[in-house]
């Protein structure tokens, strides 16, 4: 029949060409919109722990600033650290402090980051734009890391020194005043953090506190796995001291992450509409092709062959038709996916989307499912347009020649 079927003077022909080529068109609509769904989550997501870890534990006042306002003790941490260190991957301590950056002419607000000798620099080893880490050991560096925004905005190169003013705690005194050295420029694609953030030693923000060497603004925490980050995080959050909270990265930057949320229902819109396209497509060559081969129905019956035998047959022809879209549909589709991965031709806003070119990411488990989903839906909603065949009757069609 798909010999017969596929005949260019049959209208079927044509029509099923039409079908086939419905079916391979939606399946690359859905496997860019999946595609790049998922590697934009992806992306941002990596982003987003590479800048705070999949964990911040600090007090329950410092959650709603972005300083580090009220200190507490390495040892009230340490413990509970040290007792999950199977499942962390990077465990260090920081201090987040405001500043104003002044250099001859201009002059910038910022968060200060103090970090300390543990703090895994190769996590941001992607977004280092000029220049080398800064190296913090046991004595207090001058070494700064400032995000090319910020540097641009003070006219900084690497090796200028630049003016630190901070707030004195003294009422009525001046603010007090610090020099650094910039060691390296950085740029990650995230507005908030490229126009605020710069990276100092720990150290030097403790004695600007007056706080001893075991005083804090909180720990980050990286995991071996982050699958399960609710649940180690209300299992720390457990072992920890009442006053100390834990937020995960997804809570840290909630507006994100609700944002690529919505991609998802995104993709869910294209995926529903996709194959509703397909499947009508599908239905139309079906109910032609039934028609057309109206005389071969009757016959059939006319043999004995029952109308659920007969629709079988057509259901079959069917899914080969399908299966071709679908194998269209697949070649192209990752075939421009690859292209994307390579040569990376797509670009986007990082302001608005965070990332410079579109990523992609596309596991094997969410390309089957997706054959298979539309593969079954379609020839599932065949069904009802090939009930038309129990309405063929075979003394009708087999009156006239």
């Amino acid at each position: 029949m798909r010999t017969s079927s596929n005949n260019e003077s049959t209208v079927s022909a044509r029509i099923i060409k039409i079908a086939v080529l419905a079916i391979a068109i939606g399946l690359v609509m859905m496997l860019v919109a999946i595609g790049t769904s998922l590697g934009l989550q992806r992306e941002i997501k990596a982003k987003t722990i590479a800048l705070s870890g999949d964990l911040r534990i600090a007090p329950f006042e410092n959650n709603n600033s972005s300083l580090s306002v009220t200190p507490i003790y390495s040892a009230e941490i340490t413990p509970t650290i040290e007792s999950n260190a199977q499942a962390i991957e990077h465990a260090y301590p920081f201090i987040t402090k405001g500043v104003l950056l002044k250099t001859k002419n201009e002059f910038e607000g910022a968060i200060l980051k103090g970090v300390s000798q543990r703090f895994p620099w190769e996590e941001l080893s992607s977004y280092l734009i000029e220049g080398r880490f800064p190296s913090y050991g046991t004595a207090i560096s001058k070494e700064m890391m400032l995000s090319v925004t910020l540097a641009r905005k003070l006219n900084l190169k690497i090796g200028d020194r630049v003016s630190a003013y901070f707030q004195n705690q003294e009422e009525g005194r001046l603010p007090r005043i610090r020099y650094f050295i910039l060691s390296a420029t950085f740029q990650t694609g995230f507005p908030d953090f490229d126009d605020n953030y710069a990276f100092v030693d720990l150290l030097h923000l403790q004695k600007l506190n007056a706080w001893d060497e075991n005083q804090i603004g909180g720990y980050e925490v990286f995991l071996k796995d982050d699958e399960n980050t609710n649940a180690f995080a209300e299992k720390i959050y457990a072992a920890l001291p009442p006053h100390i909270d834990v937020q995960t990265v997804d809570q840290l930057y909630q507006g994100v992450f609700d944002w690529i949320a919505l991609f998802d229902f995104n993709v869910l819109i294209i995926l529903i509409v996709m194959i509703l396209v397909g499947t009508l497509n599908m239905a139309t060559a079906l109910l032609v092709l039934i028609l057309e081969r109206s005389r071969m129905i009757g016959v059939l019956k006319a043999l004995g062959a029952t109308t659920a035998q007969v629709q079988k047959i057509f259901l079959f022809n069917a899914t080969y038709i399908i299966s071709k879209g679908l194998l269209w549909g697949n070649g192209f589709g990752l075939l421009l996916l690859y292209s994307q991965l390579q040569w990376q031709w797509m670009q986007l806003d990082p302001s608005t989307y965070f990332v410079s070119t579109l990523p992609v990411y596309l596991p094997l488990h969410y390309w089957l499912g997706l054959n298979l989903l539309v593969l079954t839906i379609c020839v599932a909603l065949l069904w009802i347009p090939s009930r038309i065949i129990g309405g063929i009757e075979p003394s009708r069609v087999l009156r006239f020649r």
